[in-house]
């Protein structure tokens, strides 16, 4: 047992690397991840120059600027340059000049045709430093602004490995002074016989280098404790930053953990990884195989999607992986030339779960059919037909699936056209026969059952549609191009798919029972069909089901008429679903746990 392991306290470092440093100021000036810099500005009165100050004597001016009305302007001061000017004042903001090249300009400035109005809280660039800053009310910092995050940073000690956790905390004082400081926050360090400890900091006098280390009984991760920053939710967050530079770990006590290359490969909770190593030693092996990218995307999603300190976990649990085995392709119940084979594709954590649950689904299954249909299709789509050979569609299998699709040169999104067209199948009573399964032409057949309910679609799901308008109608969001827009009526959907030419028409069931359908429209015209979405509200994560614009991105059998889903429509989904959907779940999730848990008083995380 390692007895010498609270000795090396006194030897942790107060104060962070060079590297981590520079790290954090390149991006508090690229990015916003500690607030952004600010416009102070509060109301002052100002009396403007005339003409006949030139030609009055001193005392007579004197009296006429003593009795004259008083404007109000604005007192300005940027956080970034530390610079104060004067500007315009307009109730709830300032008021800047534009310049001939629409420039900022200093100075007196009123409401016009050459000037712009910008009200608290907007982003306005300094007319000093040109920098991107948000304007802000200076009565409102009278206590100041903190914001902090973790940096956390893998040092070697001696012969000892540990994750140091600084408090990188920004504050904003009301005269504009912007301060960082770089505070010793907790340790974690892997002794000799391979265990966890940890150590926290306690202040002993004002100088932030009045810090001594001290040992813990606990081994918690740091960064799921939580601590202070202003823009949080109750001012409460966890998680943080890692440091990407980590130094040889050769000959100390994290050589053989694959820290290293968990950071290398974007892990962005070292302690929790090694609260998985410290579990099951054998992670190693995957980390160094190729499983890499695997282990830690599924470390760092459940963390990262975590809604309240409740779901956090010191331990992250890995499901796909057998831990009662040792050797790699054991743990993953694959052949050794499979392995080795699989090692090379870059698995990520859904590629990894897929195939976890395509082999306990599928007796004798082999991993290189799961690899040919996951490259072919993608595990989503894999996934999905496990679904519905679940539900009870024997034959839709993933492996005989992709080789149908593949003779109807029907690969690219065939996968959700075959499952619609059976669905719609089934629901309006047709026979079932090979012919009508397995059609010759899957995009003809689609169309015509699509065509077939938008005519004879006879269940009304009005009330259903009002009262889903009315739980998800807080998610129609705009960016200033395209917008989402919630279907009203079951009309509006017969009418998008109609017009777009898919099926979505008869998702109306679907629609009211948590899985809704949105619309892509152009914000200047939000009554034209553009793009169809639809998410599934019904897990313990939104997730998206199905993004297709006309015909499905396929309008023919030939290459030419199939086109990809427009880069601008990626990215605008993308950032609805980061920025509104997410938290607006959160949210919504939290509001319902909230009464099973009135006696705990944590906050959510930011």
């Amino acid at each position: 047992m390692d007895k010498d392991w609270k000795k090396i306290a006194e030897k942790l470092p107060l104060q962070p690397s060079d590297d981590l440093v520079s790290y954090v100021v390149s991006d508090i000036c690229d990015g916003d991840a500690l607030g952004t810099g600010m416009l102070l500005f509060h109301r002052e009165p100002v009396t403007l120059a005339e003409p006949l100050k030139e030609i009055m004597c001193p005392e007579d001016w004197e009296r006429r600027r003593q009795t004259a009305k008083h404007r109000w302007g604005a007192r300005c001061t940027c956080t970034n340059c530390g610079e104060a000017f004067e500007a315009g004042y307009a109730d709830g903001g300032i008021v800047l000049e534009t310049g001939p090249d629409d420039t900022t300009c200093a100075g007196y400035a009123e409401p016009g045709p050459v000037s712009n109005v910008y009200l608290e809280g907007e982003t306005v660039l300094c007319p000093k430093c040109w920098t991107a800053v948000e304007v802000t009310r200076r009565a409102d910092l009278h206590k100041g602004r903190t914001y902090q995050v973790l940096q956390a940073e893998a040092v070697n000690v001696d012969a000892y490995t540990v994750v140091l956790y600084w408090l990188v905390s920004r504050h904003f004082d009301d005269a504009g002074g912007d301060h960082v400081l770089f505070l010793p926050h907790a340790a974690l360090l892997i002794d000799s016989d391979g265990r966890l400890r940890r150590f926290r900091s306690k202040r002993t006098g004002n100088d932030v280098r009045d810090v001594v280390w001290l040992p813990c009984g606990r081994t918690r991760d740091p960064m799921q404790m939580p601590y202070y920053s202003w823009e949080a939710t109750n001012h409460r967050k966890v998680g943080g930053w890692t440091l990407v530079h980590v130094p040889d770990l050769d000959r100390h006590t994290g050589e053989k953990t694959a820290l290293k290359e968990y950071i290398v490969a974007g892990g962005c909770w070292p302690g929790a990884y090694l609260h998985v190593w410290e579990r099951h030693p054998q992670v190693e092996n995957l980390m160094r195989q190729g499983f890499a990218e695997a282990v830690v995307s599924t470390i760092d999603d459940t963390l990262d999607l975590a809604n309240n300190v409740h779901d956090l976990c010191d331990t992250p649990p890995i499901p796909w992986v057998d831990w009662r085995e040792v050797k790699p392709h054991r743990m993953l119940h694959m052949s050794k030339p499979a392995f080795r084979e699989i090692s090379q594709k870059h698995w990520r954590a859904e590629d990894a779960e897929c195939w976890d649950r395509y082999r306990r689904q599928i007796p004798g299954a082999d991993a290189m059919d799961f690899e040919y249909c996951r490259k072919r299709v993608g595990s989503k789509a894999v996934g999905q037909l496990l679904e519905m050979a679940a539900a009870g569609w024997e034959d839709l299998l993933p492996l005989p699936v992709v080789r149908y699709l593949e003779k109807r040169g029907s690969v690219k999104d065939g996968v959700q056209m075959l499952i619609d067209y059976r669905e719609m199948l089934r629901d309006a009573e047709m026979a079932e026969t090979e012919e009508t399964l397995w059609p010759r032409d899957l995009l003809a057949a689609h169309e015509r059952i699509t065509q077939f309910w938008a005519n004879h679609f006879k269940a009304s799901y009005q009330l259903g549609f009002t009262s889903t308008f009315i739980r998800f109608r807080d998610l129609e969001w705009t960016d200033g191009e395209l917008c989402i827009v919630l279907p009203r009526v079951e009309e509006d959907l017969v009418s998008e798919g109609k017009v777009l030419r898919h099926c979505v028409g008869s998702y109306g069931s679907a629609h009211c029972s948590g899985k809704p359908v949105f619309f892509v429209r152009h914000r200047r015209r939000p009554e034209r069909s553009y793009y169809t979405l639809q998410i599934n509200m019904n897990g313990t994560i939104p997730k998206e089901i199905q993004l297709h614009g006309y015909g499905n991105e396929r309008h023919g059998d030939h290459k030419q008429y199939s086109h990809k889903i427009p880069r601008k429509v990626r990215e605008f989904c993308d950032r609805w679903e980061r920025e509104v959907l997410t938290p607006w779940f959160a949210a919504q999730r939290t509001g319902a746990e909230r009464p099973a848990k009135k006696k705990q008083k944590a906050g959510r995380i930011a």
